[in-house]
């Protein structure tokens, strides 16, 4: 069953809707704002002994596909590496 929370924030809809179609993660939904969208995933490993914090890390692919976008190109091609932008966390 599809649940869908809106509101008005700074003159755009805010809507959260979920679980979105992300399969194999264990919670999923999409976020809309304004002509954004962004589809958030989450998901979790099997429990570890002796462990006194929560290890914890974020991943965020920017993708220009979608509106036929590709940097420094005047060709139409597939996603290369991702950008320094869009590499907030690595883990080591």
């Amino acid at each position: 069953m599809t649940k869908q929370f809106s509101l008005e924030w700074g003159g755009k809809t805010l809507s959260v809707e979920g679980p979105a179609s992300a399969k194999q993660a264990n919670g999923s939904c999409t976020v809309r704002y304004g002509d954004t969208v962004v589809l958030v995933t989450a998901t979790m490993g099997a429990t570890r002994d002796n462990i006194d914090f929560l290890p914890l890390s974020v991943e965020c692919e920017e993708r220009l596909y979608a509106a036929g976008k590709i940097k420094s190109s005047r060709f139409l091609k597939r996603e290369g590496r991702p950008t320094d932008d869009a590499i907030m966390v690595r883990p080591q």
